[in-house]
C-alpha cells in the first residue's frame, strides 16, 4: 500500500468516525430531549387549565352572549320598524 493511499484511508477512516460518534451524540441528546418532553407533556395534562386563559375564555363568552342579545334586539326593531311602515322587509 503505498503512503499516498494509507493517507487517503486515514482520512475517510477519521471523516467516519467522527460522524459516527456525531451521530450517536445526536441521538443520546434527542433520547433525552424526548424524555424531558414527555415529563412535561404528562404534567401539563395534569392541569386543569391556565387561570389567565380560563379569564380570557370567560370574557369572551360573556361578550359572545351580548352581542347575540344586540342581534336579537336589532331583529325585533327592524322587524317593528317593517310593519309599522308596511315594507316588505325580507
Amino acid at each position: 500500500m503505498s503512503i499516498e493511499l494509507a493517507g487517503k484511508v486515514a482520512v475517510w477512516i477519521t471523516i467516519v468516525l467522527w460522524s459516527a460518534g456525531g451521530m450517536f451524540a445526536r441521538m443520546l441528546d434527542t433520547r433525552e430531549d424526548v424524555a424531558n418532553l414527555s415529563v412535561d407533556v404528562k404534567h401539563h395534562m395534569l392541569q386543569t387549565g391556565h387561570p389567565v386563559g380560563l379569564e380570557r375564555l370567560d370574557t369572551v363568552l360573556s361578550e359572545q352572549k351580548e352581542l347575540r342579545r344586540d342581534v336579537v334586539e336589532q331583529g325585533q326593531q327592524l322587524a317593528a320598524i317593517c310593519q309599522a311602515t308596511g315594507a316588505d322587509c325580507r
